[in-house]
């Protein structure tokens, strides 16, 4: 699905600051804002971007998005390190 935006001139300016390819700065803000939403995963962010784990944390941590990092995903790290 392709979506068409028009936006003004100054959200404009504002996207091109935070990143030179402002359709990408958009993609990135709208992703970040699901997972603060705990509308997609952390996984799921990082997929839809085309970034690994690290990297999507990263662009949380820039804009202040805690991690949601619950009891589901402690004991998904403790069965993947082994531990029970």
């Amino acid at each position: 699905m392709n979506v068409t935006l028009e936006i003004n001139e100054e959200l404009e300016a504002i996207l091109h600051e935070v990143e030179p390819d402002g359709d990408r700065a958009l993609l990135v803000e709208a992703v970040c804002g699901l997972y603060a939403r705990q509308r997609v995963g952390g996984g799921q962010g990082a997929r839809l971007l085309g970034m690994d784990r690290f990297e999507f944390q990263e662009e949380l941590a820039k804009r202040q998005i805690p991690m949601n990092y619950g009891l589901k995903e402690l004991k998904e790290d403790l069965e993947f390190a082994g531990g029970k």
